[in-house]
């Protein structure tokens, strides 16, 4: 007798994001598309908009499962201290994923994990003191600076992983002609080798220091 044919598992939303997830470690953004995720699953691209109504659609459900695993560790002694940890827990979560940062489109998203995640974020600075409306905004505005810091620190990654980088060479350049003289003051903190957590916490710092003033008085 013939051996039995393969079944094979029912399609479902998980197994669609799984697919997704393997994709994008393999391929990276540029090559998440709903066709290779298909083929991934050995399906046609079709049978996943029964599950997902577009790529956008897919993409958040993506990012909430690449973000299940990230566990805010946090002291609670000041809420400064603990939005700065989880600003950097988060930028090593998603540095250590292959393009997760770029997964995001534009606007409002939801997902059981990054809701979870809002609602901690949003209860360290109410508790301190900020208007929920102001919560929100907080809250969005820190996000958006790390998700943008880690698309841009992960390019710079990339590009110096061959220990050059154009950028710093055609600085030097300019510099040389003794035409900036005040960026000649601070080229070093930007070059190859710069400290780029330094510049990661003293921008996060800012906006902290911002949020700060939004307390009220007294």
């Amino acid at each position: 007798m013939p051996p039995p044919a393969k079944v094979r598992p029912q399609l479902s939303p998980d197994l669609v994001v799984d697919a997704a997830a393997k994709v994008l470690e393999r391929d990276g953004f540029d090559g998440l598309t709903m066709r290779a995720v298909a083929a991934e699953l050995k399906v046609q691209a079709p049978a996943l908009y029964w599950h997902f109504p577009n790529k956008d659609a897919l993409q958040v459900a993506l990012y909430d499962h690449l973000m299940a695993d990230l566990v805010f560790e946090l002291e609670g002694r000041d809420w400064r201290e603990d939005i700065s940890r989880m600003a950097q827990q988060l930028r090593r979560h998603l540095l250590a994923r292959r393009d997760v940062a770029r997964l995001l489109p534009h606007g409002f998203f939801v997902g059981p994990n990054i809701m979870a995640q809002a609602e901690m974020i949003l209860a360290i600075l109410m508790r301190a003191g900020l208007a929920p409306k102001d919560a929100g905004y907080a809250m969005s505005t820190g996000f958006s600076y790390v998700v943008t810091w880690v698309i841009g620190e992960a390019d710079l990654i990339a590009r110096r992983a061959t220990g050059h980088d154009g950028n710093d060479e055609l600085a030097q350049a300019m510099v040389a002609t003794g035409a900036y003289p005040h960026f000649a003051q601070v080229i070093g903190s930007f070059e190859v080798g710069g400290d780029v957590d330094g510049q990661f916490v003293f921008g996060m710092n800012c906006l902290i220091a911002g949020f700060e003033q939004l307390i009220p008085k007294g």
